[in-house]
Parts: C-alpha cells; structure tokens; sequence
C-alpha cells in the first residue's frame, strides 16, 4: 500500500468515527476482533422502543380486521331448487321397485331406467316415457292383463287417452284434452275427486264418475 492511500484510508477512518460519535455520543471501540460498538443503556433502550414500533406497524397492517372480505355469491331459493334432485317412487312391472332419485328435469323413461328398466310383462302403452316427473310421485308400470283385472270395465283416468275419456259424461274433446295435458304436467291423479284440478272440471262431473272412472 502506498502511502498516498493510507493518508486516504486513515483520513475516512477519522471521518467515520466523527461521525459515529456525533451520532451516537460515544466513539468506536476498537478490538483486536475488529471495530465493536460501545452502546449505552439509554441506546439500547432507544433500540428497543424503535424494535417495539416496527413490530407494532407490522401487527396494524396485518390484522384480521384489515383484510379485505372477499364476498361469496349465494345461492337463491329458486337456485337451489334448480340443484335439488327428485325422489319417485316407481312400482309394478320394474325389476327393481321402490324409491329412486333422479336428477332435475327427469321423464318417466329415466324413472324406469333408475328402477332397473321394465320388466319382460310390463304394458308401457299407457305411459307416456317422454313426461317430466314431478318429486314425490309415484309411477306405476302395469303389468299384461293387469289393468283389465284392476279396473274392472273403469275408465282409468291414469291411462285412457282422450278418446276414451270422451266417453265420460260431462267430458267433451276440449275437456278430454286438458286431463291429458295436466296428467302429463302435473303428474297421475291419486284419486277421482283430484280431477277437479283440471281447469273445467266441476263437481257436478266429479260426481258423475262415480262407478265409471278410477285411478
């Protein structure tokens, strides 16, 4: 090292240590480990409070009351009747019988499939597959020579097609019309007098059935 540069080094060394002790109000000590920093207890105490307001900023801006609530949508009444499945219960000539759960917008052909498919004597003339099916219903797939047993001459209001319901007094082709359409909506009447749901049909015509229809 040439002497140029140690009148350099000694010169920022005095520098520094000036400025240290301005700072500080106490000097540099020197060791043979190197430069070690005398510091007073009031310095310390200062490092602490300085410690103390870091930690204090760090926990404001990281509280759980500073995070910004992120809103998620919820799902409405119509919402979830939407995702809420159907429950029928299909009976008669099915391989498996009983309750099945089907998804929205199911027909009576998805209702036979749940239940196993329809049995080698099952009689599907009278179901109309393609309908929705509504949660709660029951579905009954008759059987070959069952329905003549069960109805005994009856016009089964479940199964006749319009024209055969034409035959009924009181039921014209319009009113044979909307028994069809609301059985297909609305889903198999449960008795006779629940035709009377069907827009026309009063209880007077209810009333005529008795001992020409059943269900």
């Amino acid at each position: 090292m040439t002497e140029t540069d140690a009148r350099w080094r000694d010169s920022l060394a005095a520098a520094a240590s000036r400025a240290y002790e301005a700072a500080h109000g106490s000097a540099i000590h020197e060791s043979r480990h190197g430069l070690r920093v005398r510091m007073t207890w009031r310095q310390a105490a200062a490092g602490a409070v300085c410690l103390a307001l870091l930690v204090g900023l760090a926990w404001w801006f990281t509280r759980p009351d500073a995070v910004v609530a992120v809103s998620l949508p919820v799902a409405s009444a119509s919402s979830e009747a939407v995702l809420a499945g159907l429950v029928v219960d299909v009976a008669g000539a099915v391989e498996a019988p009983g309750l099945v759960e089907l998804g929205p917008g199911a027909r009576v052909a998805d209702a036979l499939d749940a239940a196993g498919g329809a049995s080698a004597d099952a009689v599907l003339d009278g179901l109309n597959l393609a309908r929705h099916v509504n949660d709660g219903e029951q579905i009954v797939v008759p059987r070959e020579g069952e329905e003549e047993a069960d109805s005994g001459g009856l016009v089964n209001l479940n199964r006749a097609d319009a024209g055969e319901l034409e035959a009924l007094p009181g039921v014209g082709p319009v009113l044979a019309q909307r028994i069809v359409a609301d059985r297909e909506v609305n889903g198999p009447f449960a008795s006779v007098e629940d035709l009377g749901r069907v827009p026309g049909v009063g209880d007077a015509i209810v009333g005529a059935l008795a001992g020409l229809a059943t269900v």
